[in-house]
């Protein structure tokens, strides 16, 4: 697995067209990045890389990409 793979789950789980996440982006630039359209990126990460997602208590807290990249590196998932 690759940062862009993170990427990729991102746009599909937002409706959004592969290729239009970045690493810089967030909640802030990124519109459909609400409530609802963070849940559906936490499902879509667990989807894509498994269960051991599910299990890292800081995803609940991300408002960044560059933050889910960081703690997926850290928890060795990419």
């Amino acid at each position: 697995m690759k940062e862009q793979d993170i990427y990729d789950v991102i746009a599909e789980a937002l409706g959004l067209k592969p290729g239009s996440i970045i690493v810089n982006d967030d909640a802030d630039t990124i519109q459909e990045w609400d409530s609802l359209g963070f849940l559906s990126i936490l499902g879509a990460l667990e989807h894509k890389f498994g269960s051991k997602v599910a299990a890292i208590d800081d995803l609940a807290a991300v408002k960044s990409v560059r933050e889910i990249v960081d703690i997926f590196k850290r928890e060795h998932i990419i």
